[in-house]
């Protein structure tokens, strides 16, 4: 059995209740810095203007406090250039070392096809980015020493509310966001979409790295290896999240791969994820997995545990529908064990195929 890849170190991950989050945009140009100072002017950008984006970006860094940057609604910010390279590689805007924000309505951040590599955003241990109502797109970490985060590399503080991250790309981990070992993110009513990576195809979650969504979209996402939709190392919490139509090419967790650290789903969708071997919903590979209140349906996995696959750790599901998934080439067709341990309470397993559960649960 292989397990999911780019564990960073084995180190212990104390359990983080996170509760969701959600910002709103000011009601006015004149807002506050990212860290909510008073007297911090919002720093307005042409509609378009790629280079003073990055300028007020960098004006908003400059600041001890941070600062605001508001773009014109609907507009696109096509980046042509990096803005900055360190040891992570390069960037399409400054590195985020102070709490900037960004806000829009539907104002598209974009690296330009015809550029090199760079991600759309670097952020700093220390540094923090808050952005409501942006589109982050077409960033690319595959080349040199960056392969992480082809959308957003968070190794301080991420707050995306009203936002999407879509059609980035990582040769390594984390093909929309990388919440590296140390970070921690908050996403809500966020789109994570057609993002593609070796591991973690939407989001990648490291050792000792949180993440909290609430709402949104987290889909037709793409892994090579592990976690089309996520791929978790960390401390996770997912709410009222719709994981769809995600897939890994060869590996396990076509929707969610868990290998270490706490992953709690609440209330959530897991819809037409395919696993390239185990687990094309969700694969729990060494985690304490909790599943509440969320429906597993139609997902296909290549091997076993169509809906469900679990192999090392523990996994609770309290109050689920697990139904109408497929093990096209193995068994467990809603679920299949192979190691740890397992317990279902008040949770529905039907109608799937080849069989429901292998081995036999209580309450299978």
């Amino acid at each position: 059995m292989r397990l999911a890849t780019t564990i960073r170190g084995l180190i212990p991950v104390m359990a983080l209740a996170v509760s969701a989050w959600a910002v709103s945009a000011p009601a006015s140009a004149e807002g506050k810095g990212g860290g909510g100072k008073e007297g911090e002017k919002a720093a307005p950008v042409p509609c378009g203007d790629a280079a003073a984006l990055v300028n007020a970006v960098s004006e908003a860094n400059s600041s001890p406090s941070g600062g605001s940057v508001v773009l014109t609604p609907g507009c696109v910010y096509t980046l042509g250039s990096e803005a900055f390279t360190g040891p992570n590689g390069a960037d399409g805007l400054p590195l985020i070392t102070r709490d900037v924000s960004i806000t829009g309505t539907q104002s598209t951040i974009r690296r330009s096809a015809s550029a090199g590599d760079f991600r759309i955003a670097e952020i700093a241990p220390g540094g923090s980015l808050t952005a409501s109502g942006v589109i982050f797109s077409g960033g690319r970490a595959t080349s040199g020493a960056g392969t992480d985060g082809g959308g957003i590399l968070d190794q301080g503080t991420l707050r995306l509310a009203q936002s999407t991250v879509t059609g980035n790309t990582a040769s390594n981990v984390g093909g929309g966001i990388e919440v590296a070992s140390g970070g921690s993110a908050v996403l809500s009513s966020t789109d994570v979409t057609h993002n593609s990576a070796g591991d973690g195809g939407g989001i990648h979650i490291s050792t000792s790295a949180t993440l909290s969504v609430s709402g949104g979209n987290i889909s037709d996402n793409t892994a090579d290896s592990s976690g089309g939709g996520v791929s978790n190392f960390g401390t996770t919490l997912l709410s009222a999240v719709t994981i769809a139509r995600n897939r890994t090419t060869n590996f396990e967790g076509g929707g969610i791969s868990t290998a270490i650290g706490d992953l709690t789903l609440n209330g959530s969708r897991v819809l037409e994820n395919t696993a390239g071997s185990f687990g094309g919903g969700i694969a729990n590979m060494g985690s304490a997995l909790r599943v509440l209140a969320t429906t597993v349906s139609g997902n296909t996995a290549t091997l076993n545990g169509g809906g469900v696959f679990q192999h090392a750790g523990t996994t609770q599901m309290t109050g689920d529908i697990v139904t109408g998934n497929t093990a096209n080439g193995g068994q467990g067709g809603g679920i299949f064990t192979d190691g740890g341990s397992i317990a279902l309470s008040a949770t529905t397993v039907t109608g799937n195929n080849p069989n429901q559960c292998v081995p036999a649960l209580a309450g299978c």
